[in-house]
């Protein structure tokens, strides 16, 4: 196949809705209008291109998300001018190919109109040899205003019930563009993935499928069927050949075929002596193959396609128990507690989604000790980047269609074009590893039993979830798993006792985080609470007038109804007023991981019984005040490190009930893990008042509870602190380490400036800070002042008294280290700036 990318430089030319056509913008010869146009990037958004020229300000800052809205109730138009290369031109098939329109489009080449499309998801293929010249050709598209075309729908087919816009469910564009309660209203459009000219002879492959017949017993070879889904052009003989290889090896298979007109598949096994499986994050490696098929007439290549791929077995485990029935994955025959985020589209403009972004944001999770990442879905199928760099990370994807928190319908036409979008995500997506289930919707099962779309005896959408997609994802994919909804399991979708659940009792019914420690779901697949991003990002999008909590401006980048209300009332629960605006930040952070902690530690206590806890949201798509641990430029809250802590393979854990202390471990290894298990009551200046100490082991892929130990009576609560540590055998330092405060933080008056910094060195941009604390530090953050993309190892942390600490942290330039030492700031509880 020969390629031609038409991506680059076009022209953007805005129009009243309908006036384009009428004006001829589609004609080869058509002038824009100098003042309503603007030179504009494929890929790219209608809103970039207009802060690139200046016509708009950047909605992200201040309120001016409000002042903008003026551009989705336009008509756009793309235009470019291209010269197909003669290499393009001579073949027998020439494919004009958009992988993302956005999402009302209408095409024009040359002047003749090659179609209209309406769904952003999917990728449009049309036959353009026949109206290409050998010169000079104009591409012309249309984007009509989406919001006008939705409601237009709804107006002649009827009101569904949907969140934050009434029209959305109408159109299959991301349903989170239209607003959401922590994302802006900026339905933008345009020409969002890359535009391609493809030419190629009688057939060509567009996509490579292997998956293991079954799971290989130890050292025994694996049998592993390969398909290649191929297109052609007119019937012909030919041979397929299959090459799957790593560093140790290659295995190949050649089959005869015999092609028709259409689209088929070629189907193929081969054999793998020795097969390296793929595992997640923190079980195991997660090896990758590379994938090669040919396709050839009398031993000359017509075409070749390659991907790169991983083998492994998936199972979701639903058993009857005591409590109801399981909910756990098994990998390669490996039960595995599932520990991770939901993943949200990471901007409102899509094109900004670079391979760099998601890598940075991945590895921050693989970092943080996650193994899967729910794609949530009121966003998009992502950027095949990202499913790659998952593949590469060891981890899963949870990975929803694209069905969130509404009705939808479920007329002949939509159920069609929804089938055709998953037929296309199943078979572009399904060749990665890290992607272990599938899953019909976000929460629309759980709104219809819920009430939410008020008193229905029809849910509409049902169709689609429970008819279209699963036989879609049958048909398709043998190797994975469907799942109606999330959640979804039992007469009650969200059952505590079955399927899994979204825990949204404590956040959104302004509970104690302690109200996590009742809830028994069997695999926790949203469970959520808020803080405000760094004060760097807060600086993007304020002036310094407006850096209070409740500025107008703070609260419009606060899209929950009275989160910022909810905020103050849970700061103010465990902390002391705060005196500034940076401590309120700070402060936040802190609550909000240890409510998040809260839950993941008592869930990660119950394993398998509860076999995931996956926290919303690892990112955001603008700076905003929100439920993530990570902000829109990728710089990890004070709560992300709380997080990562909590998902550290081996945790001890302390759960109080009264006077006594509940001491657990918790293995993710599959060892065995033994070692020197001490605890200690302390007062804040580390003087020890009851100590316990025990060699201790627990076993491979469990959690135990270790003892229950009696805290000595009558010690004032508000100067005392537990500290417990587990060291493996044969280390010098513990494996695991927790603290805990036996009053709230508000009630304890804590030393003053208890940390000194004992060293300090760097090389290159590669820091390393050791600290002591002469008393408890409770809580201690560390900045490089005017260094906001600073990355830690660790962060947020405790040092009890006499504890010393060594911290890395990678800055974005190289300093000295007399600078970063100037430059350190340190926080904790009980500082006052």
């Amino acid at each position: 196949m020969e390629r031609m990318d038409l991506g680059g430089t076009w022209w953007l030319m805005e129009f009243d809705p309908d006036e384009g056509e009428k004006v001829g913008a589609f004609t080869v010869d058509y002038h824009p209008e100098p003042r309503r146009s603007f030179p504009a990037k494929v890929p790219g958004t209608v809103h970039l291109d207009l802060i690139r020229n200046g016509a708009i300000p950047d909605p992200f800052f201040g309120t001016n998300e409000l002042t903008v809205q003026w551009v989705e109730e336009r008509e756009w138009w793309y235009r470019t001018d291209f010269y197909p290369p003669e290499r393009i031109l001579a073949r027998e098939s020439v494919d004009l190919v958009f992988q993302g329109l956005d999402t009302i489009a209408a095409i024009w080449l040359n002047g003749l109109k090659l179609g209209e499309t309406d769904n952003m998801f999917r990728t449009y293929r049309i036959p353009v040899k026949d109206f290409l010249t050998g010169g000079r050709n104009v591409l012309a598209v249309k984007f009509a205003p989406v919001t006008r075309v939705a409601d237009k729908r709804m107006q002649e087919r009827g009101p569904l019930w949907s969140v934050f816009y009434p029209s959305r469910p109408y159109v299959r564009k991301a349903q989170y563009s239209f607003g959401w309660d922590w994302g802006p209203r900026l339905p933008t459009c345009g020409i969002w993935r890359p535009v391609l000219l493809e030419g190629y002879d009688k057939g060509t492959i567009r996509y490579l499928f292997p998956y293991l017949e079954e799971l290989p017993k130890e050292g025994q070879p694996a049998k592993v069927r390969v398909v290649a889904t191929v297109f052609a052009t007119q019937s012909f003989p030919c041979q397929v050949s299959f090459t799957l290889e790593d560093e140790s090896g290659k295995y190949q298979a050649v089959l005869d075929g015999d092609l028709k007109p259409g689209l088929q598949e070629i189907v193929g096994s081969l054999e793998v002596s020795r097969p390296s499986l793929w595992f997640p994050n923190g079980i195991g490696r997660p090896h990758l193959y590379r994938l090669t098929a040919q396709v050839l007439i009398d031993g000359s290549v017509i075409d070749e396609h390659e991907v790169t791929t991983g083998l492994r077995t998936v199972e979701l485990v639903q058993e009857p128990d005591e409590e109801g029935k399981s909910f756990v994955f098994r990998i390669n025959g490996v039960p595995v507690f599932c520990k991770g985020a939901n993943w949200i589209p990471a901007d409102s403009f899509l094109p900004r989604v670079t391979e760099a972004v998601y890598r940075q944001s991945l590895l921050l999770a693989q970092d943080a000790h996650m193994n899967m990442l729910r794609v949530w879905g009121g966003g998009i199928y992502e950027d095949e980047s990202f499913y790659s760099q998952c593949d590469q990370l060891g981890i899963m994807v949870w990975q929803d269609f694209m069905f969130a928190c509404a009705e939808y319908p479920e007329d002949d036409d939509f159920l069609s074009e929804v089938r055709a979008e998953a037929e296309e995500v199943v078979l572009r997506l399904r060749h990665h590893p890290s992607i272990v289930l599938w899953c019909g919707n976000n929460e629309n099962d759980w709104g219809f039993h819920a009430g939410w779309f008020g008193k229905k005896e029809r849910f509409l959408g049902e169709k689609i979830y429970a008819a279209v997609l699963p036989e879609v994802c049958c048909r398709l994919d043998p190797t994975r798993p469907y799942w109606q909804s999330s959640p979804f399991g039992g007469t009650d979708p969200n059952s505590m006792s079955e399927g899994d659940r979204h825990s949204w009792d404590v956040w959104s019914g302004w509970r104690s985080p302690e109200g996590y420690l009742t809830d028994t779901g069997r695999f926790v697949s949203e469970f959520g609470f808020q803080a405000p991003p760094n004060l760097p990002t807060i600086e993007s999008f304020t002036l310094p007038e407006d850096r209070y909590p409740n500025s107008r401006v703070m609260e419009h980048h606060n899209k929950q109804g009275e989160g910022t209300e909810r905020l103050y009332r849970f700061v103010a629960a465990y902390h002391r007023v705060p005196g500034t605006f940076s401590e309120w930040v700070r402060l936040a952070q802190l609550v909000q991981g240890e409510a998040l902690k809260t839950g993941i530690v008592h869930w990660r206590r119950r394993k398998f019984k509860t076999a995931g806890a996956l926290f919303w949201q690892l990112n955001d798509c603008w700076p905003v005040v929100s439920w993530s641990v990570v902000d829109y430029f990728n710089r990890p809250k004070a709560s992300y490190y709380i997080i990562k802590r909590a998902f550290a393979p081996v945790l001890v854990t302390l759960f109080r009930q009264g006077d006594e202390l509940s001491v657990w471990l918790v293995n993710d290894l599959l060892r065995v893990v033994s070692g020197r298990l001490r605890l200690s009551l302390e007062n804040l200046w580390g003087e020890k008042v009851q100590e316990w100490e025990r060699v201790v082991a627990v076993g491979s892929n469990r959690s135990e509870e270790i003892v229950r130990w009696t805290i000595t009576a009558g010690v004032d609560e508000t100067r005392h602190y537990v500290l417990a540590t587990f060291t493996e055998e044969g280390q010098p330092e513990p494996l695991a380490s927790e603290l805990i405060l036996l009053a709230r933080p508000k009630h304890i008056s804590f030393p003053d400036n208890p940390v000194e910094v004992i060293r300090v060195s760097v090389v290159g941009s590669e820091g390393e800070i050791v600290l002591r604390a002469a008393a408890l530090a409770k809580s201690v953050i560390l900045e490089v002042l005017s260094e906001p993309d600073a990355l830690w190892s660790d962060n947020a942390f405790d040092l009890a008294a006499g504890q010393e600490k060594s911290v890395k942290v990678t800055l974005t330039r190289s300093l000295s280290a007399e600078e970063l030492r100037r430059r350190l700031f340190i926080w904790h509880l009980g500082k006052r700036e």
